[in-house]
C-alpha cells in the first residue's frame, strides 16, 4: 500500500501546469509551463505545447540545452517543441512562451505531450471531466489586485548593446502579513521576460531560469547583479538608456503589479 502511495504521488506531480494561471484577456502574457516530474522514474527529453486558437505573437524561449521546433498554420505558430535536453526525472523544469491572449473568452486549454524516451504522457483533459491527466488551464479574467503591503523600488534595467539580453534589478519589499510568491513578469519592452538567478557553481559563474521567488512577510528580496534578476530577450526599440518602460511582475494566484524601470546604458548610469 505505502509503495503505491508513493508511486501515485510521483504521478501527481509530473502534471504539466501553468504557474500563472490567470492572467486578463487581451494583455501580453508569459507562459512558464511547470513539468514538475519525469515519466515514471525516467528523465523528460521533450515536451510539447499546442496553442490554443486566438492566442497570437507566440515567442518561446528555449531553456539551456535544450532547441525549439513549431509547427505553423499559415504565419501562426500551432504548437511549440522542447527537444534535445534532459531533465532528470526527479527535477521539476520550466519552459517558457510569451503570447499576446486574446480579448474574449474565459479559459484557454494548452493541451501538452511529454516525452521520457519513448515513454509519452498526454496532458490533454479538460476542466469538467474526472482528470488524471489535466491540460494546463488558463482563466481569462480581469487582473488580480497586488498581493496586499508590496511594493517596488530601485526599478531599472541595463541595456546591453546588439542583441544581447538586458537585465531588470529592483527591491521588492513585503510589508503584509502573509508570504508573496513571485512567479514572472512581462513587458511591452521585452519579447520575454523570465526570472533569472546568478550565482557560482564549482568556481564558475552559472545562471538559471527560476520558477518563482518567495518574499517572506516583512522580508524584502533584493533582485541585483550577481544574484535575482529578470532576464529581457528580444529587447525592443523602446528599451534605450533614458527610457522609463512598464513592468508587469506576476504572483501566485493571478496577483499582478506593476511599474515602471528606468533605462540605463551597459554602465548602470
Amino acid at each position: 500500500m505505502a509503495l503505491a502511495l508513493v508511486a501515485l504521488m510521483g504521478r501527481a506531480q509530473a502534471h504539466v501546469s501553468l504557474a500563472e494561471p490567470n492572467a486578463a484577456p487581451g494583455s501580453r502574457y508569459t507562459a512558464h509551463f511547470h513539468v514538475g516530474h519525469g515519466c515514471d522514474g525516467k528523465p523528460t527529453t521533450a515536451l510539447t505545447v499546442a496553442m490554443p486558437a486566438g492566442v497570437s505573437q507566440i515567442a518561446p524561449e528555449a531553456p539551456d540545452g535544450w532547441s525549439i521546433a513549431t509547427v505553423r498554420e499559415g504565419a501562426r505558430i500551432s504548437a511549440v517543441t522542447w527537444k534535445g535536453g534532459s531533465l532528470p526525472a526527479d527535477k521539476a523544469g520550466t519552459f517558457t512562451v510569451a503570447m499576446m491572449l486574446p480579448a474574449n473568452g474565459t479559459q484557454l486549454a494548452f493541451s501538452a505531450m511529454q516525452m521520457c524516451g519513448a515513454t509519452q504522457e498526454d496532458w490533454n483533459e479538460l476542466p469538467g471531466s474526472v482528470q488524471k491527466h489535466p491540460a494546463p488551464v488558463l482563466t481569462l479574467a480581469a487582473t488580480v489586485a497586488a498581493p496586499p503591503g508590496v511594493a517596488v523600488n530601485d526599478a531599472w534595467f541595463r541595456a546591453l548593446p546588439g542583441a544581447l539580453p538586458a537585465g531588470g534589478y529592483f527591491t521588492l519589499r513585503n510589508s503584509g502579513t502573509a508570504k508573496a510568491v513571485l512567479t514572472g513578469a512581462d513587458s511591452p519592452a521585452c519579447g520575454a521576460l523570465m526570472l533569472h538567478k546568478s550565482e557560482t557553481k564549482g568556481g564558475l559563474a552559472a545562471m538559471d531560469m527560476v520558477a518563482s521567488v518567495d518574499v517572506p512577510a516583512g522580508g524584502t528580496i533584493g533582485f541585483a547583479p550577481g544574484g535575482y534578476h529578470l532576464m529581457c530577450t528580444s529587447a525592443k526599440t523602446s528599451l534605450q538608456p533614458g527610457a522609463s518602460v512598464p513592468v508587469t511582475l506576476m504572483f501566485q494566484n493571478g496577483a499582478k503589479l506593476t511599474a515602471n524601470f528606468a533605462v540605463r546604458n551597459a554602465a548602470g548610469k
